[in-house]
């Protein structure tokens, strides 16, 4: 896919807000902006640990990372029924309230705490990588259109990317639902982020949107 014609702003991709064309830094957030598709990837990441940009985590955490928000819903939704209704249940000597608090509550904090840790830990691997990873240069070379995905009718763009470890070439995709292809193209030259125990956990560097 080649790149489609560039934005009349530039959005922040840690904040989502907007900023002129050939900032550095958001008005907002302070975080740093994507530079233009070219072989310039900007300038090189601070060194680890990095503070993230306000409010960064819990966007990754919440509106990000869904399963994470779902699971939460129904580990909230299951508590009063596994704990009130259990206690209603011994206290009247009605049995169909504990087995409603055991059974249906316990199912739901199970179920709820298990997405929840899931998404946790998705939303982990999202976030430590601009904290503590190790940059390196890497090359985009491929955007299009992930059809193997559909949310209320929309298809993410995948970015694609290649960097390497220590001489060992390693391949990143990040998935975008906005901006890819105005602010990304193969060829583009961008920092980024690996984890050194574990350089599968990578990301672009700014954050791709």
């Amino acid at each position: 896919m080649t790149q489609s014609p560039p934005l009349p702003f530039l959005n922040c991709p840690w904040c989502d807000s907007r900023n002129a064309n050939g900032a550095h830094n958001c008005a907002q957030c302070g975080g740093p902006l994507p530079p233009p598709v070219g072989s310039d990837p900007g300038e090189q990441p601070p060194p680890p640990p990095r503070a993230l940009p306000k409010g960064y985590r819990s966007r990754v955490m919440f509106r990000n990372t869904p399963l994470l928000l779902i699971g939460s819903i129904f580990t909230l939704i299951g508590l009063p029924f596994a704990c009130i209704f259990p206690i209603v249940g011994v206290a009247t000597g009605l049995l169909l309230f504990v087995l409603i608090g055991g059974l249906i509550g316990g199912l739901f904090v199970v179920i709820g705490l298990a997405m929840a840790y899931s998404g946790y830990r998705t939303a982990e691997g999202k976030i430590r990588p601009f904290q503590f990873g190790v940059p390196a240069k890497g090359t985009v070379v491929d955007v299009h259109q992930d059809t193997s995905i559909t949310v209320n009718g929309r298809s993410p763009y995948a970015v694609v990317y290649q960097f390497e470890v220590h001489g060992r070439a390693m391949e990143g995709t990040v998935l975008s639902w906005k901006y890819a292809p105005q602010l990304q193209a193969p060829g583009n030259v961008v920092w980024v982020l690996y984890m050194q125990d574990d350089p599968t956990q990578n990301v672009i560097y700014p954050p791709v949107v």
